[in-house]
């Protein structure tokens, strides 16, 4: 059984205007909308982006995998400036063409197509494991023999074998190489007339900071990788110039004092490397919405229900089955373009005349975990009202089991600019 913790994380959806407190956000363009849906704004990532990469002071390079959107790609693209990490096939067919920033991928099970369509398309490598290493080289020569170039290759380090006796526990994951597994894949790389451009380390999603600290926890791994990056020198014929030093940037924002404490420990490494980081979570969260409509409300003594179109078969993370602590959020709900309140009148009560009451949002399949949000105290929903989630716009898509009951995927909007 597991204990729910709401998280009452309401925003507006429109940016606000000049004049924030004179500004009236507009709901009335939803209405409309075929639900099931996403809403993604491409200015919002933008923003995001721009952001994160000055509290870095470093250059940023977006992971695609948070949301590989197309239409989004083609508005943002020209924006992602220092480069897009890509995971897959799939994430390297929808880019190739469509933008012109360095191509980084980083799949530890990457198989001989996908490494033949990276050298192929000039991509930059990062190699997580000696047999990925192995793969590589062979089709590297064979690419080279045929008169292409490839592009850097970067080995990826284990952050938990990095930061030896400083790692947390869950850095001990399974990706990435240990030092040793590094100088070997180095020298080998080196004995094929390849060389080492950079170092790769990521600790995991929501790893920069804990719990809104002053402090980031991924303060000692710049310092030991660019100590390694130091060492594998001589095996590798030639400096590395390049860390790519990860992310793990929450979307809910880190702390400022965290951001300056941890830019100002990279400042040492600025004159040896060009340092990167990667990001998805913090660029695309707040760029999306969900939105679903409710199809039935049911009034019992201790709590209201509503039936929605859209549940677990289309945004699995809002159900957080995954978390031993539900986090269920609070959806604005919005009724003929207009958003709902939450005080105890008799519009907002609804026909039945039920007063403001705790509501849980249900999705439309046979599963008792399809329980995605949770309104305490409000104003009971009615038929036809919307329910908008926010912070949707990274992974809730993709992240998502849309083949249970054949449920169609959810309809997918991109907003004017």
């Amino acid at each position: 059984m597991q204990t729910e913790l709401v998280i009452d994380d309401t925003r507006a959806l429109t940016r606000a205007a000049p004049d924030a407190e004179k500004a009236t956000p507009d709901y009335a363009w939803l209405q409309n909308l075929k639900t099931p849906c996403y809403v993604f704004d491409p200015e919002v990532a933008i923003e995001r982006y721009r952001a994160l990469k000055a509290r870095l002071g470093t250059r940023l390079i977006v992971s695609l995998k948070a949301n590989p959107n197309q239409d989004m790609l083609v508005r943002c693209g020209h924006a992602y400036e220092d480069g897009i990490e890509l995971a897959s096939r799939g994430e390297l067919d929808l880019v190739v063409g469509r933008i012109k920033a360095p191509k980084y991928l980083n799949n530890p099970a990457m198989n001989e197509d996908f490494i033949r369509a990276g050298l192929a398309s000039r991509c930059n490598f990062v190699l997580d494991n000696p047999d990925l290493v192995a793969r590589f080289i062979a089709l590297a020569q064979d690419a080279i023999a045929a008169g292409a170039t490839p592009g850097n290759v970067l080995l990826r380090l284990n952050a938990g074998a990095l930061a030896g006796d400083a790692a947390r526990t869950h850095w001990h994951d399974h990706f990435g190489m240990t030092p040793a597994e590094a100088f070997d894949a180095t020298a080998r790389l080196a004995a094929a007339g390849l060389r080492v451009s950079g170092l790769h380390v990521f600790s995991g999603s929501h790893t920069f900071t804990r719990g809104g600290a002053a402090t980031a926890d991924t303060v000692a791994l710049p310092p030991r990788a660019a100590a390694l990056a130091h060492e594998l020198a001589a095996p590798n014929g030639a400096p590395l110039a390049s860390l790519s030093l990860g992310g793990g940037f929450s979307e809910m924002g880190d702390s400022p004092a965290a951001f300056a404490q941890y830019r100002d420990s990279l400042a040492p490494l600025a004159a040896d490397f060009s340092l990167a980081h990667e990001s998805g979570r913090a660029i695309f969260a707040d760029a999306g919405l969900f939105v679903t409509r409710v199809m039935a409300v049911k009034h019992w003594p201790d709590r209201s229900v509503a039936i929605c179109d859209g549940g677990i078969s289309h945004n699995f993370l809002l159900a957080q089955t995954e978390l031993p602590l539900r986090r269920l959020q609070a959806p604005l709900l919005v009724r003929d373009g207009r958003l709902v309140g939450d005080e105890n009148t008799e519009e907002s009560a609804g026909e039945t005349g039920a007063a403001t009451r705790d509501t849980v949002f249900a999705g439309s399949t046979c599963s008792r975990a399809d329980v995605i949000g949770r309104r305490h105290a409000s104003a009971p929903p009615r038929p036809g009202d919307l329910a908008i989630f926010s912070r949707c716009g990274a992974y809730n898509r993709t992240y998502t089991m849309e083949g249970f009951l054949s449920h169609q995927a959810a309809h997918v909007y991109v907003k004017p600019a």
